[in-house]
């Protein structure tokens, strides 16, 4: 695809802009280009092209806050510099194109008409490539209107595009056309692949994988074909779903950070480690669909859930030699993970009955988010493992730091899966810690009744969730990530911090995207309710 960058930086010109067949600059030619190359993931060598693309087509705002008197070029221009980047529209040219709109309307939620009223003119011309372009503007901000749903397929390929808009297919756009299309046939084949269950590991991690599968065929060679058989696809199936692999291979990542001082420490054993890894998620797993009293749990596989628990207790209990201290923490984390287990189930669950939902008297108290890492806590023991098998005592600083790496970082994953999962928690009468937060926020707003009807009152909750609860959901994930952070910069003895420091920034930037997406949309909302 090589051929096709080079044309693209021949063809821009130094304002940015990509010129039209009679050579003269385009804005929507210009808004094409950018379009497909911010939509093409394998573009990242024209990252300088489509900064300067998008900053032409910014310069193009008149002082009433539109790029082109034609309001379908307008705002498909505009849906460009969206996509690229929402912050390049502040707040002062939000508040004008909401005005446009609103003078565009045929009624309240579009469709819109193709032309601004002028006197003497009357507008009724609701043309599909306008609407097209101000569906795709909104869609950029996660705003949704149903009655502009018919015109989603108008702007999809870039022929359409052209002819909407009567413009050739200029060097530019073809080229820029090619390169999303090479991106979207990658993206295609990756999501198929991920959902056959082939995660992509490079060479390093498929031969520790290679390596832990070997370890798993050796420890269940002895057992009967049925046991085997479950065992093997439980296993499977925990490493399908672990889409960040850390499941399986957070122990060979702690040796990839440790660098040179870690490379006494055989393959073997972090493919041990790695094997106990999946075994204790595994059984997690199997044993939470129990407690949650899930329709779907399968009693044939709780046999292989006690199968997992034995052997990742066997290796932890005697990986070390006894006077490392190490098989004493073991046993004290796993007296902790029980009792946060214990208390979950007691304490963090509430009628639901229907779809009406009991509101308890008293909320439970996650203890700083303690009883969200407890559960999760057996994911440390690979790792802590290591550092006192190179000579640094169980309660030594490493140790600690190493330990609030991974405390604050899984309560931020957590926080994060439990505001995805709000609706399905309360469904189930499950009081996650997002759920929790929603409840305080319900009763601060002036709620009332004991009950809450899931369907009835989703439009009150979802309300509450977006406006409220998301905001401090996300404050605490990032404060924990932070803090995660710290810890790991805190560990002097690593080579190369950025194996680990990958978890972090993955799940800070999940809680970081949330809160601005909530940020835009409701400076959006509020903007669009004070000029109708």
């Amino acid at each position: 695809m090589d051929k096709h960058r080079v044309r693209i930086k021949k063809e821009q010109r130094k304002d940015g802009s990509f010129s039209d067949q009679s050579g003269a600059p385009s804005l929507i030619t210009s808004a094409i280009v950018l379009s497909f190359l911010d939509r093409s993931k394998n573009s990242e060598e024209l990252k300088a092209e489509k900064s300067k693309t998008a900053r032409f087509l910014v310069s193009q705002r008149s002082a009433d806050g539109k790029l082109s008197k034609n309001i379908g070029e307008n705002f498909y221009a505009l849906s460009a510099i969206a996509e690229y980047d929402k912050e390049l529209i502040d707040g002062e040219w939000l508040a004008q194109i909401l005005n446009i709109l609103v003078a565009l309307e045929s009624q309240e939620g579009g469709p819109y008409y193709s032309e601004l009223p002028s006197k003497g003119k009357k507008k009724n011309d609701i043309d599909p490539v306008t609407n097209a372009s101000i569906l795709r503007f909104l869609s950029a901000f996660g705003v949704e209107l149903p009655n502009l749903a018919q015109y989603s397929e108008m702007l999809d390929t870039a022929e359409k595009i052209a002819e909407a808009f009567r413009v050739e297919m200029t060097p530019a756009v073809v080229s820029a056309k090619e390169l999303y299309l090479h991106s979207l046939e990658k993206n295609i084949n990756a999501s198929l692949a991920l959902k056959s269950g082939e995660i992509v590991f490079n060479e390093g991690e498929q031969a520790m994988v290679d390596k832990i599968m070997a370890a798993a065929e050796r420890r269940f060679s002895a057992l009967s074909p049925e046991l085997r058989s479950f065992a093997r696809q439980c296993i499977k199936n925990t490493m399908r779903g672990n889409t960040d692999k850390q499941m399986s291979l957070m122990s060979y990542y702690m040796k990839q950070a440790l660098g040179k001082k870690a490379k006494k420490i055989p393959d073997e054993l972090i493919a041990e480690m790695g094997l106990a890894n999946i075994f204790f998620w595994t059984a997690f797993i199997i044993y939470d669909d129990f407690w949650d009293e899930d329709e779907a749990a399968d009693p044939h596989i709780l046999p292989t859930a006690n199968l997992f628990a034995r052997s990742y207790v066997e290796l932890f209990s005697t990986v070390l030699p006894a006077k490392t201290g190490f098989a004493e923490f073991f046993r004290k984390l796993m007296d902790d993970l029980d009792g946060a287990n214990t208390w979950e189930t007691m304490h963090c669950r509430t009628k639901v009955s229907g779809s009406e939902f009991t509101i308890p008297d008293v909320l439970p108290d996650y203890a700083r988010y303690e009883n969200k890492y407890r559960p999760a806590s057996g994911h440390i023991l690979g790792p802590v493992a290591m550092l006192v098998n190179m000579g640094y005592p169980i309660d030594s600083a490493e140790v600690k730091h190493l330990i609030a790496y991974f405390k604050n970082y899984l309560i931020a994953m957590q926080l994060n899966d439990d505001a995805h999962d709000w609706e399905e928690d309360m469904a189930r009468g499950h009081l996650s810690t997002v759920v929790v937060l929603m409840l305080a926020d319900l009763k601060a707003s002036g709620w009332k009744k004991p009950v809450i009807d899931l369907v009835a009152d989703r439009e009150v909750l979802k309300k509450i969730f977006w406006f409220s609860t998301l905001k401090k959901y996300a404050k605490l994930a990032k404060a924990h990530a932070k803090l995660a952070r710290k810890a790991l910069s805190s560990l002097e003895m690593l080579e190369d911090e950025a194996p680990l420091l990958h978890f972090i920034t993955i799940t800070e930037k999940a809680a970081i995207e949330a809160e601005r997406e909530q940020k835009k949309s409701e400076m959006f909302l509020n903007s669009y309710k004070n000029k109708i």
